[in-house]
């Protein structure tokens, strides 16, 4: 009896411990199929997150497209006078959302449909199995506003609703910024070297040899010309109205339709060359009877003398030099600009104090006035400097928060470095590897300083009395002429000539002469153009001579941005 009872009592403790066990083993494989259920839950969770991040980021990278690429391309190639009639008549009406809504086009196709006071565009996609779809909202901020001559600013509130999908599981990411278009007519500014024939007004031929450095887009209404190997070097996209260039071939010049003359002639174009494209006509809707309007303030000036138009006391225009002149820029102890103007006997330094906004016209051996305000033209675009006459010499400093335009009837003549006075130096050697050129960057909102050299009917040159391997930061035009190295085959080699700006003639001006056996530079300036790349982006010189066509762009989409998970 007891061997029984201690069997059964086994029996039970057996059964006992099995269904423990069994319990147990339950409740892990619950708790495995629980975290396995968790696991796909955060791991559909996080890919229907991440799919609605990357459709909030796309929306954002769409959004730059519609304004920079659609509504870019519709207001370039639409006529001069559609642009203003219509962008005025809704700028009159306060209707810029109406006016996105029309001028954002792909293929004449609109992108933006409107729903009362908001434009929306939506569109959908896949990352990583997982679909997002987005909604892009644009309001407007400000009523559209006049913004000068032929310019308009649209101001845009905008809300980006991006939403990502994976099995019945979704997240949604929102953001919301600002942003303003800009609409503006076309500038020469924008090129680093434009000129109507690649020869120089006698016809002769310019080389690009290794001597030559460009980092900005280049355009020629006829061909450009090529010597040696290595070449030229070009950092921007080149582009001429002829479908073949030229090459030095040793001598015996040919015409290909090539980048290069084999391995005679090699220059290094690292964005591009664009043979056959549409010629750019050298003209302008500003005149210089325009600038002359801005600058004289409404005086009747009829004699020589250094001028600032003023009334009761006030600026009422620019600086404006009946006769001859030299022009120096500096900047004195208290940071503002001085322009030292000299015309005949009489010199003047006038001092442009932007703090106070006044500008101040002491007459060396007389008097001296005080006149509120600046000398920034009729429009108050920046300042402005018209000679009716030559500037034989020109030099010195821009001062650091100066626009400034200097024009002259005649010839323009530095004699000296221009350079600004806040500005990156660079180093290294031009053409050489590791060379950093000299920039100006500007954060957002910022204005550096910047000038514009305009000849209306002479020459811009590069005088005897400049120091060796010379500094010129500013876009130069010269429509109907050239900008040229005074006396270029005389003397020695002056090493390298540096513009931080950009050039714009009528024919190409010889810097100097190399020797046609070797490629050693026998006299004059070797070139190095930087282009500054803020001329890239609607910047320009004050009252800076235009194109015909429009430009609408904004810089600032994703300059402050909020970010947002939802659900």
């Amino acid at each position: 009896m007891r061997n029984n009872n201690n069997k059964g009592m086994a029996l039970i403790g057996t059964m006992y411990f099995a269904v423990i066990l069994y319990a147990i083993s339950g409740m892990f494989a619950l708790r495995v199929i629980n975290e396995n259920n968790l696991t796909k839950i955060e791991r559909t969770t996080s890919k229907s997150f991440y799919a609605a991040q990357g459709g909030a980021e796309e929306a954002l990278r769409q959004l730059d497209i519609l304004i920079n690429t659609n509504l870019s391309d519709t207001i370039y190639n639409a006529s001069p006078s559609g642009v203003i009639s219509y962008a005025q008549s809704k700028v009159n009406t306060g209707d810029g959302l109406g006016w996105l809504v029309y001028a954002v086009r792909n293929n004449n196709v609109a992108q933006l449909a409107q729903d009362g006071d908001q434009a929306e565009y939506t569109q959908a996609g896949t990352i990583d199995g997982a679909n997002y779809n987005y909604t892009i909202l644009l309001t407007e901020k400000d009523d559209p506003a006049d913004a000068g001559p032929d310019a308009w600013d649209f101001s845009y509130s905008y809300s980006i609703e991006s939403t990502g999908t994976l099995g019945d599981i979704s997240k949604t990411v929102k953001i919301t910024g600002d942003f303003t278009v800009q609409v503006q007519r076309d500038n020469f500014a924008k090129y680093a070297l434009f000129t109507n024939s690649q020869t120089t007004t006698s016809g002769t031929n310019v080389w690009f040899t290794d001597k030559t450095n460009f980092s900005g887009p280049l355009h020629s209404n006829g061909r450009f010309n090529f010597a040696f190997n290595p070449s030229g070097t070009f950092d921007d996209l080149v582009q001429q109205q002829e479908q073949q260039a030229r090459f030095y071939n040793n001598g015996w010049t040919v015409l290909i339709d090539a980048e290069s003359n084999g391995t005679t002639d090699v220059p290094a174009f690292n964005a591009g060359y664009d043979r056959g494209v549409s010629a750019v006509t050298l003209s302008s809707p500003t005149l210089e009877a325009d600038m002359v309007d801005q600058v004289d303030g409404n005086t009747n000036i009829n004699s020589d003398g250094i001028y600032v138009p003023n009334q009761a006391g006030n600026t009422s225009g620019g600086i404006f030099v009946e006769g001859d002149c030299t022009i120096s820029m500096s900047v004195d102890g208290n940071d503002n600009a001085v322009y030292t103007i000299v015309q005949g006997s009489t010199t003047k330094n006038i001092t442009v104090d932007r703090i106070n906004s006044q500008t101040i016209v002491q007459t060396v051996s007389g008097s001296t006035a005080v006149y509120d305000g600046l000398p920034d033209g009729e429009d108050n675009a920046g300042s402005i400097i018209y000679v009716n006459g030559d500037i034989t010499s020109l030099g010195g400093t821009v001062q650091r928060n100066t626009e400034l335009t200097i024009a002259s009837n005649n010839d323009i003549v530095i004699q000296n470095n221009v350079l600004y006075s806040d500005y990156d130096t660079g180093s290294g050697t031009p053409g050489v590897s590791g060379y950093v050129a000299p920039s100006v960057t500007e954060a957002v909102g910022e204005t550096k300083n910047l000038l514009g050299l305009v000849s209306w009917n002479g020459d811009v040159m590069i005088g005897p009395s400049a120091p060796n391997n010379v500094n010129v930061h500013a876009t130069v035009l010269s429509g109907s002429g050239v900008f040229t190295v005074d006396d270029y085959d005389q003397g020695s080699p002056r090493g390298t000539a540096t513009i931080l700006g950009g050039v714009i003639t009528d024919n190409y001006g010889a810097f100097g002469l190399f020797n046609g056996s070797t490629g050693q530079q026998i006299s004059g300036y070797g070139r190095n153009f930087v282009y500054d790349q803020r001329m890239g982006s609607g910047s320009a010189p004050p009252y800076f001579p235009t194109l015909d066509a429009f430009l609408a762009f904004s810089d600032n989409i994703d300059d402050k941005l909020v970010w947002q998970e939802g659900e």
